[in-house]
């Protein structure tokens, strides 16, 4: 973890718990309790972090003003560094929908419910192809929504015309062909991003 990070997820954590443990944080980010003794006193020294109390068991951590700002500007730096590779995802996830429909237009659904599914969601979105939805198998099926959808039973999709399923989680080798479900193809995202 960089020096960077670790000041952003300090800050971040004090932010939301005044109450935060040296040791939670420590085991939070994996770092040894040392390591964020040393980060804290930085953050105090630099005016980002004030603690309030003398008693190891209830001292409180508060986010400065500054800490604040400097909470933004990093989440920012980070956000622009990673930009592209979010775009280079999306362009690759379309990439690879052509291919495999050979650039023939095509209904296409969603098996997962994570951040993958999200982007896959975008590209789908932006080739403006018929989106058929998310896809659960029925035991994984909550009443959580993703992007305004419900979740659908997997076996639905045997109503519908030949489509192409973007697996972005992780689905049982059987799950597609136990359900007797032949009109469809599938691209498997999660082996190329996982």
């Amino acid at each position: 973890m960089t020096k960077e990070q670790t000041d952003f997820h300090i800050l971040k954590t004090i932010e939301n718990n005044a109450s935060v443990s040296q040791r939670n944080l420590s085991s939070q980010m994996e770092l040894n309790v040392a390591s964020v003794n040393f980060a804290l006193k930085r953050l105090i020294r630099k005016g980002f972090v004030r603690m309030v109390g003398a008693n190891p068991r209830r001292i409180k951590y508060y986010v400065t003003p500054e800490g604040l700002r400097e909470k933004t500007q990093l989440a920012y730096k980070f956000f622009s560094r990673n930009i592209h590779f979010y775009k280079e995802i999306r362009n690759d996830i379309e990439t690879r929908i052509v291919e495999t429909t050979n650039g023939t237009e095509t209904s296409i659904a969603i098996y997962g419910a994570g951040e993958l599914s999200e982007i896959a969601y975008t590209v789908v979105s932006k080739m403006s192809w018929n989106f058929l939805g998310f896809f659960l198998e029925d035991s994984r099926i909550t009443d959580e929504r993703i992007l305004g959808y419900n979740f659908q039973q997997l076996d639905l999709l045997k109503q519908n015309h030949p489509c192409l399923l973007l697996l972005t989680d992780k689905l049982p080798a059987d799950a597609v062909y136990d359900k007797d479900i032949n009109n469809i193809e599938t691209l498997n995202l999660v082996e190329y991003y996982y």
